[in-house]
């Protein structure tokens, strides 16, 4: 049985017994383009954390800002340079993630979810020209229909990520929130996806995750406004991507993507590399 990698190229090949025997045996072990992957072939998704990232407005003091603090900084009596940091921030905050135990009680955290959930085929919904005219958009099922109609059906186990144009924003708090008064969540503006959306990729695409480049998946929480797209994907045991950067420079499809989130036992979210994997 050959085992192929998603970077391009047969891993290993592997011989099963006759008639069902549980053994497997290595016969030959392939070096995939020298375990290296091409740094072209390569889209890093992630805000850097520093002391400019944002975090969601009413975290409290002092959770809401990342700080990076010096334990030790020095020159050994032996001569080698040792240095070391403590850090501190909230779960939700820069380029994180959002574990189904942020939106349901008994959904998994982030130190349970299962590595095979964080990667997938890559699919970005552009609606950078509809956000232009409208801060508020939320992406729809015509949305999605428009993309499938010229890229294809969306497989199944793929992440879907909205690519509104936010990312220019960063890190600039007043224009990501679209807000002078970010501290009033009220009075956020920015795009993100409906729920009914949500609900069919669910149902009728099965897919992993689903991303946006905004600091949430659903939209700013005026009059008491229900966050479904939340519910709706940590009900089904599945996570949001939130504040994702560089989604402008992704394929509207056929790329894959590698989601490395914090394994935080307990965690309802983290701080996460992703990175795109573009197709040779």
């Amino acid at each position: 049985m050959a085992v192929f990698s998603p970077f391009g190229g047969a891993v290993m090949l592997l011989i099963g017994g006759l008639l069902g025997a549980p053994s497997l045996r290595l016969v030959a072990s392939f070096p995939v383009a020298r375990s290296e992957v091409s740094s072209d072939r390569l889209v890093d998704l992630t805000h850097t954390l520093d002391s400019s990232t944002i975090f969601w407005p009413n975290i409290p003091a002092p959770y809401g800002n990342f700080t990076l603090e010096t334990l030790d900084d020095t020159l050994s009596d032996q001569g080698y340079y040792y240095r070391s940091k403590a850090f501190r921030a909230a779960e939700h905050g820069g380029t994180h993630v959002d574990a189904p135990s942020h939106f349901a009680k008994n959904g998994s955290d982030t130190g349970q979810l299962p590595a095979e959930q964080f990667f997938g085929p890559a699919i970005v919904i552009d609606v950078t020209q509809k956000v232009k005219l409208n801060p508020d958009y939320q992406v729809t099922r015509e949305d999605i229909n428009e993309h499938e109609s010229r890229h294809g059906r969306i497989p199944s186990g793929a992440f879907v990520f909205m690519n509104s144009g936010w990312t220019s924003k960063w890190p600039d708090r007043v224009k990501v929130f679209g807000s002078a008064d970010p501290a009033n969540v009220s009075s956020l503006h920015y795009p993100s996806v409906h729920s009914n959306t949500t609900h069919f990729l669910i149902k009728e695409r099965d897919i992993r995750g689903l991303g946006v480049d905004t600091p949430s998946v659903d939209a700013a929480p005026r009059d008491n406004a229900h966050p479904g797209t939340h519910i709706a994907l940590a009900d089904s045991n599945r996570i949001a991507l939130e504040n994702v950067a560089n989604l402008n420079k992704m394929p509207a499809a056929g790329a894959f993507v590698l989601v490395l989130p914090m394994k935080i036992a307990g965690g309802s979210g983290g701080p996460v590399r992703i990175l795109g994997v573009l197709s040779q």
